[in-house]
């Protein structure tokens, strides 16, 4: 399980307990995020080609994949590549491959002109934050990266600069050196205008299988606003 932009592994935590019934289950934090190391390139196809390396670190051979958001854009760029030979099934959630606007840039921006070295606490973080990210869930979503490093001060989880630096890439779709054969679900988040009915022409010209699941009253976090019902769609298609 490959999470999104500023996340991290726990992002998936409710729904992995309720799929480890009767699946093995690896959540990931991507590089530069969580407890990942960062990497002097964080765009989609260096983040694919880490990713592999510690699954055959980890010595898997065939899986399934699921990413969210960021991370569905890095798990297509992965099963375009040659070398992701053992790749039964692909499950990307409320994400297209295509070119995105950069609406993240301003959550950016935000973060990098935060000074860490003053700041007391998370309260005041988010009272820095606010101005520029008006939605308190997002703030929160944010916040959850913030933690106090043992010098005492405050440090993200996630790797802000270089994050900033390979924005341009990350918007882009991702490169795929190959069509995808294998079985892939598209779950949109039926509030959601991440994924459209525009996008299907440019999806079918990628994926040789796909198909789509809808979960209604979801946004772009549907795994997190519908735990249930998500777990149980991609139970369902991950036992094909």
């Amino acid at each position: 399980m490959l999470h999104g932009l500023f996340g991290d592994l726990d992002n998936f935590r409710s729904v992995s307990l309720h799929m480890e019934r009767s699946l093995s289950v690896i959540r990931m934090d991507l590089p530069g995020h969580g407890k990942s190391p960062s990497n002097p390139s964080l765009t989609l196809e260096s983040m694919a080609d880490l990713v592999l390396d510690e699954l055959a670190a980890l010595g898997i051979r065939d899986f399934h994949l699921l990413g969210h958001s960021l991370g569905g854009k890095v798990a297509m760029a992965l099963a375009g590549n040659p070398k992701a030979r053992g790749l039964q099934r692909l499950c990307i959630v409320d994400i297209a491959p295509k070119q995105y606007p950069p609406h993240h840039q301003g959550i950016l921006d935000a973060l990098l002109s935060l000074d860490l070295e003053s700041l007391k606490d998370r309260r005041q973080a988010d009272a820095l934050l606010k101005s520029a990210v008006t939605d308190a869930g997002i703030r929160a979503f944010l916040l959850k990266g913030l933690y106090q490093h043992e010098s005492k001060r405050f440090r993200w989880r996630f790797d802000v600069k270089q994050l900033a630096k390979d924005y341009p890439s990350i918007s882009q779709p991702p490169h795929m050196q190959q069509n995808v054969d294998v079985p892939t679900l598209f779950i949109k988040g039926g509030n959601s205008d991440y994924l459209t009915a525009e996008d299907e022409p440019g999806i079918r010209a990628l994926f040789s299988d796909p198909s789509l699941k809808i979960i209604e009253g979801a946004g772009h976090w549907p795994h997190a606003e519908k735990p249930s019902q998500f777990s149980n769609i991609c139970t369902e298609f991950f036992h094909g």
